[in-house]
């Protein structure tokens, strides 16, 4: 059997993102559940969290120094904590890897930047470590490369090995694929209005852009149907989505009755919530499918009564994919998707953004009566002792449980 054919029976689940030194994280662990909310004040940390996964997507699709001059070098997007050495930036990943034959096993990849306080200038560490250990592992420190099973690498200085090497072997081949996977979302009503030029990728675009070409992508499929329904219970009267090509631009057309007549509108007639409640569908069950979906402030746009739709339609979607939305809203967290253990809290602490579970108590304490919304109301949000971190070494898996 060839590598690519055994790598596409590796499923890849994202369970798990660590940061050093990412903007205000200094040593954060966020640990991922099949829905999860992150849910903090202003200024908390949230929206980079999801910046810190679309770096490293960026990084293996695009290149680390592209990704970084984005953002405005490195000294813009490393932290200067009081509490961390500041010469140190890190992201990494920990996927839960389902094997031929049932095996299962755990992977970390990321990178970490080594440089020195005040400088742009940085050497590269760059790790992909299974737990159990196991043959498919490397290291790249600069210049140097260590794999068990392959020789003769030569790393692209300051940017990442992983796209050159990874088709090789099969579990860096699916810990590649899901990288690659991982989408982001802060989505513009406004931009998807505009219909966008046909593009040459079907992934909806972190601000949905190209929602006709995701959309085009599912049409006819029982996912479109699944989006057309949910569209229908979100906006009166609404029964159909569909795209159209006018002039070489993938154009999203609205059939909506009034007093029994369907009428046809298009994207630019629709309602920001309208819109913005379709890309977040479109995220969920867009193909190729997502590794990780994560939606910033899933309540904008959005009216309080359409929101248990939204998170109806993540509920039914949790198992194709892990979702992540970070929200303000009571509202949001009334919803009976909103458990106790689905809660992480993001907080600004002692210079540092920090990111917690919900303790015990309070996690048990959700019901039907008490929410996790109407505790947010009530500020009685508390979170356990101590924030998700790790120890010693970014990629170090041995006694995690994950």
């Amino acid at each position: 059997m060839s590598e690519t054919k055994l790598s596409e029976r590796i499923h890849a689940v994202v369970e798990e993102l660590r940061l050093l030194n990412f903007r205000a994280f200094g040593r954060a662990r966020l640990r991922f559940s099949d829905l999860t909310f992150l849910v903090g004040r202003n200024g908390a940390g949230k929206s980079s969290i999801l910046d810190a996964v679309a770096l490293l997507r960026e990084a293996v699709t695009d290149n680390l120094e592209n990704a970084l001059d984005r953002r405005g070098g490195l000294l813009k997007v490393r932290c200067r904590s009081h509490r961390e050495p500041a010469g140190s930036l890190g992201v990494a990943v920990v996927f839960r890897l389902r094997l031929p034959g049932g095996r299962r096993t755990r992977a970390i990849y990321g990178f970490e930047l080594l440089g020195e306080a005040g400088t742009a200038s940085y050497q590269v560490r760059e790790c992909l470590k299974l737990y159990p250990e196991g043959a498919s592992f490397f290291e790249r420190r600069d210049d140097q490369f260590e794999a068990a099973q392959r020789t003769g690498v030569a790393p692209p200085p300051g940017n990442l090995v992983l796209p050159l090497i990874g088709r090789s072997d099969s579990v860096w081949e699916a810990v590649y694929e899901a990288a690659r996977r991982m989408r982001t979302y802060d989505l513009l009503p406004g931009a998807m209005a505009e219909s966008s030029k046909i593009g040459p990728g079907t992934y909806l675009e972190s601000d949905g852009t190209n929602a006709g070409d995701a959309l085009k992508a599912v049409e006819g499929t029982p996912d479109h149907r699944w989006v057309d329904e949910h569209l229908a219970a979100l906006t009166p009267g609404l029964e159909h989505v569909r795209t159209e090509v006018v002039l070489g631009r993938r154009v999203l057309t609205f059939t909506q009755v009034q007093n029994d007549v369907g009428l046809d509108y298009d994207a630019s007639q629709m309602s920001q919530g309208t819109l913005r409640s379709l890309g977040i569908l479109l995220a969920m069950r867009q193909q190729p499918t997502p590794s990780l979906v994560l939606v910033d402030e899933v309540e904008n746009s959005v009216h309080p009564s359409a929101l248990g739709v939204l998170l109806d339609a993540a509920q039914a979607s949790k198992d194709r994919v892990p979702i992540v939305f970070t929200t303000h809203s009571p509202e949001v967290l009334d919803h009976r998707a909103a458990t106790g253990e689905r809660i992480r809290v993001v907080e600004w602490r002692d210079g540092t953004s920090v990111v917690y579970r919900l303790n015990a108590e309070t996690a048990s304490a959700v019901s039907e009566i008490e929410t996790v919304g109407s505790m947010l109301r009530s500020n009685m949000l508390w979170p356990e002792d101590q924030p998700g971190t790790w120890t010693d070494d970014l990629f170090a898996l041995e006694g995690s449980d994950g």
